[in-house]
C-alpha cells in the first residue's frame, strides 16, 4: 500500500456511541483531495462463554448472529474468542452449541480461537490441564482444516493441530498479525510464538490467550508471558484474555518502547444467562490512533457503560503497512 501523509481537520471523536448503528464513513483530508484517510474498522472479542455452551445456547447463538449480520456495516475485520469456548469438553451437546453458534461466521467473519482450560481433555477428568495438554475434542470439533482455506490463515503449533495458531489481516493501513495461545503455555509453545512474531516484524501482533490477568494484575502465566514474550517485541500491540470473572486494563512499555495494551474481561455465570450474552466490540480509528471498546449483549441489546467496560485505549500504534511484508 502507498504511504502517504494527510491533515485531518476538525476534531476525531476519541469514544465509541452506545447505541449500534452502522458506521459512518471516513470522510478524506481536503487538504489531499486525491487520498482517503485509513478506513476505521472494528474487531469483537468473546470472552468465556462456557456457561452459554451449558445451558444457554440462545445467548451464543445472538452473539454469532449479530457478529454475522453487523460484519459489513461496522467493518469487522475479525472475531477472536477468549477461551473456554464449552464448559466440559467431554459433552458433546456442549460442542455442538458451540459450533453452531460460531459457525454461522462461516464466509461472513474471520474468527480465531484461544483454547481455555475447560476446552481441553484433562478437565472433566480432573487432571491438571496445565500438565495433561491435549485437547483432543476441541480439535474434533474446531480442527485445523476449518481454518486452512482462509485468506487470513498463518499457521498452528503443533502443525497438523489448532491448538495454538496465527492469522494475518490488512485494516486501518496496517498489516496486523494475530496469535492464538493455549492455555498457561508451554516453553515450546512460546518459543513457537516468538518465532512466529519474529518472522513478521512488519505487522503488529496482538496476542489472545485464555488466562494472562485478573483485572489489572497479571496472573502467574501472564507474568511469564510478559517476561518471555510480550516484552521483547517491538510490534506486539495488544494482549487478550479471560478466564477470571473481572475486567481490567494494563498499559505497559516493552523493553523496545512500545506501548502494550493488556486488556481482560469476562463475565460468566453459571446461574443467569444475562452476564453470558456480553461481548466487546473494538473500534479502531487510526487517524485518532485510538480504539474504542464498548460491551455489548446481543441477546439484551444492552451495553455497559461503566468505565471498565467503557473506555477508549489512546495512542494506540497504526504503522503504515508495506508492500513487503511477509505472511
Amino acid at each position: 500500500m502507498t504511504r502517504f501523509r494527510a491533515r485531518v481537520l476538525g476534531v476525531v471523536a476519541a469514544g465509541l456511541s452506545v447505541g449500534l448503528v452502522a458506521l459512518p464513513a471516513t470522510a478524506a483530508d481536503r487538504s489531499a483531495p486525491h487520498a482517503k484517510a485509513p478506513e476505521k474498522f472494528s474487531i469483537v472479542v468473546l470472552p468465556d462463554t462456557q456457561y452459554s455452551a451449558e445451558s444457554f445456547p440462545q445467548a451464543f447463538n445472538a452473539q454469532g448472529k449479530w457478529i454475522k449480520e453487523n460484519t459489513i456495516a461496522r467493518n469487522i475485520k475479525y472475531a477472536i474468542h477468549e477461551g473456554d469456548i464449552v464448559d466440559d469438553s467431554d459433552q458433546s451437546s456442549q460442542w455442538t452449541n458451540a459450533t453452531g453458534a460460531l459457525r454461522q461466521l462461516n464466509g461472513a467473519t474471520p474468527y480465531i480461537l484461544a483454547v481455555g482450560n475447560h476446552d481441553m481433555d484433562a478437565m472433566p477428568k480432573g487432571q491438571n490441564p496445565i500438565v495433561v495438554r491435549d485437547a483432543v475434542a476441541f480439535n474434533r470439533n474446531f480442527p485445523r482444516s476449518a481454518f486452512a482455506n482462509l485468506p487470513s490463515f498463518g499457521g498452528t503449533y503443533p502443525a497438523a493441530q489448532n491448538d495454538n495458531s496465527f492469522h494475518v489481516f490488512s485494516a486501518g493501513g496496517t498489516n496486523w498479525l494475530i496469535l492464538a495461545l493455549k492455555y498457561a503455555p508451554t516453553d515450546d509453545e512460546i518459543a513457537w510464538g516468538n518465532k512466529v512474531i519474529s518472522e513478521h516484524p512488519d505487522r503488529q501482533v496482538m496476542i489472545v490467550t485464555h488466562a494472562y490477568q485478573n483485572g489489572t494484575t497479571k496472573d502467574s502465566v501472564g507474568q511469564k508471558l510478559w517476561t518471555r514474550m510480550v516484552s521483547r517485541h517491538p510490534n506486539v500491540t495488544m494482549v487478550f484474555s479471560g478466564h477470571y470473572v473481572n475486567q481490567g486494563v494494563i498499559v505497559e512499555k516493552g523493553v523496545n518502547g512500545n506501548t502494550v495494551h493488556q486488556i481482560q474481561a469476562d463475565y460468566q455465570n453459571p446461574g443467569a444467562l444475562g452476564p453470558n450474552s456480553y461481548f466487546r466490540i473494538l473500534e479502531f480509528n487510526p487517524t485518532a490512533k485510538t480504539v474504542g471498546v464498548q460491551t455489548y449483549s446481543p441477546y439484551l441489546n444492552k451495553n455497559l457503560t461503566d468505565t471498565k467496560n467503557q473506555f477508549t485505549l489512546q495512542n494506540v500504534s497504526f504503522p503504515p503497512a508495506r508492500s513487503h511484508a511477509r505472511r
